[in-house]
């Protein structure tokens, strides 16, 4: 097995780890304290999130690119890159704080958010000695941890819940997790590897390194918030209870994040390569990406939509059942949003990434405005609506850009999609009638049978299909 999927290998195992025990951890939570707390705490997370990337603002990013370029200079890199997240952590936090005094937070979810704040610190660190441990190559450690914090986590936070101990104790509970998480990354650094954690203050070359950070920087504080933002205005502009009612669906949607990001990973730099020596090829790879997150993502929004009742119930008791539809709303999102991640890719890879930076700061403007005007309205369901307007945006204005770089088949992209809904369909129907005749489990995986089987009785995917695919992923 080559390096290179070996290290594939463990890092989807690492990342399905995390999004499993995560979501298991959530359930729990949301369970045991109930929607109030729940919102309190998942606003909490949200606020200290969106300031993580004022503490790395793409160092990493260009850290990572820069040392593989010359591993001889990856501890020269290193000290520097620390140096620049020193100085931006500490002005990150004191942001954090005049924020959360300008908008006059009551004390409590201040608390919660000075704790959180220290959890941030930790996780740019660890972020950056991952990314040192990527620059040599090894990705075995960075996949461990993935899937050890969230299971520490999972043990900290069910024990502080089982001795009914104050909120903030959830808070250490992360906080704790992402210190273990840096220690352990900063060991194998320094044990394996021999780096150094001494930070070098060189302004010269800070400032150097800022420059190249810029577009990345922009980049990942507009995605940052775009993801974020609808929590803290469901805190700020409704209550506990409306985020309580959000976060759960919320929860759900985001873990299926991974799957895109799995393809991405193997067709983006085959966007890059046909970008440069065929067009034709890149069309088509691209017209594909979009077929085959379809013919996952359409059996996804329609089988949960059927089920939302059941699904909200089972995971997280008949107290989070106004949250049914904003998980209707989000899982149709979900579709556009799988939709984005090959158009993001493609614009990058085809040296568009001020164009595709450009349409997310447009499409953060729009769904700030939306969650503005709907939150105070109809709120969990109104940040949920913003978030699907946001989604079809981003996938749309990208997708009508494309056609300016290469030839796309949009005729191939349609039908594939009407096959695909076609069997997403009459998977729907299967679903209702056994959810409503057996119940819930043997809905899901009744449906996930019959959609397999549909798929290629409608002809929406063939033997070369599903062979096409799994080499994309082995080429990973």
């Amino acid at each position: 097995m080559s390096s290179l999927a070996k290290n594939t290998a463990l890092m989807m195992a690492g990342s399905i780890g995390q999004k499993i025990i995560s979501l298991l951890y959530f359930a729990i939570v949301a369970r045991t304290i109930g929607v109030s707390n729940t919102g309190l705490y998942t606003a909490a997370l949200a606020m200290s999130t969106i300031f993580v990337v004022f503490v790395d603002l793409g160092f990493t990013n260009v850290f990572i690119r820069e040392a593989a370029k010359e591993p001889d200079k990856i501890q020269t890199y290193f000290s520097r890159v620390l140096a620049a997240k020193m100085i931006c952590g500490v002005l990150s936090y004191g942001a954090l704080a005049a924020t959360l005094r300008l908008l006059d937070f009551e004390w409590e979810f201040k608390q919660l958010v000075y704790i959180s704040g220290l959890t941030m610190l930790f996780d740019s660190f660890h972020l950056t000695a991952y990314g040192a441990l990527r620059a040599y190559g090894n990705l075995k450690y960075e996949s461990i941890a993935l899937a050890g914090s969230q299971f520490l986590t999972l043990v900290l936070g069910s024990l502080f819940l089982y001795l009914r101990l104050p909120l903030y104790f959830l808070i250490l509970a992360f906080t704790t997790a992402s210190a273990a998480n840096a220690i352990f990354a900063g060991f194998v650094l320094r044990r394996r590897y021999g780096l150094s954690l001494c930070p070098s203050f060189d302004r010269a070359e800070i400032k150097k390194l800022a420059y190249l950070t810029l577009p990345f920087a922009l980049a990942a504080i507009f995605g940052r918030i775009y993801s974020y933002v609808d929590v803290v205005l469901l805190k700020k502009l409704a209550s506990n209870a409306a985020v309580g009612y959000y976060s759960t669906p919320s929860k759900i949607t985001f873990a299926f994040q991974f799957i895109p990001l799995a393809l991405i990973a193997s067709l983006y730099p085959r966007f890059s390569e046909y970008f440069v020596r065929d067009r034709e090829k890149l069309a088509q790879m691209f017209a594909q990406s979009l077929k085959y997150l379809g013919l996952i993502a359409l059996p996804l929004t329609v089988g949960i939509f059927i089920l939302a009742p059941d699904i909200i119930v089972a995971a997280f008791t008949a107290e989070f059942l106004p949250s049914v539809l904003p998980l209707r709303i989000l899982i149709i999102s979900l579709l556009f949003s799988f939709i984005s991640f090959p158009i993001g890719a493609f614009l990058n890879a085809t040296n568009r990434q001020t164009m595709q930076t450009a349409i997310t700061a447009c499409v953060l403007a729009a769904n700030i405005t939306a969650n503005l005007l709907l939150i105070p309205r109809y709120g969990a369901a109104g940040a949920a609506a913003a978030a699907l307007l946001g989604n079809l945006l981003l996938g749309a204005v990208g997708y009508a850009l494309i056609p300016t770089i290469a030839r796309i088949p949009h005729a191939f992209i349609a039908r594939s999609f009407l096959s695909l809904s076609a069997a997403a369909a009459l998977m729907g129907a299967a679903v209702w009638y056994l959810n409503r005749t057996a119940g819930l489990w043997p809905a899901v995986v009744g449906g996930a049978a019959s959609y397999a089987g549909l798929l290629f009785i409608t002809k929406a995917l063939s033997w070369p299909d599903v062979k096409e695919l799994i080499g994309l992923l082995k080429a990973r």
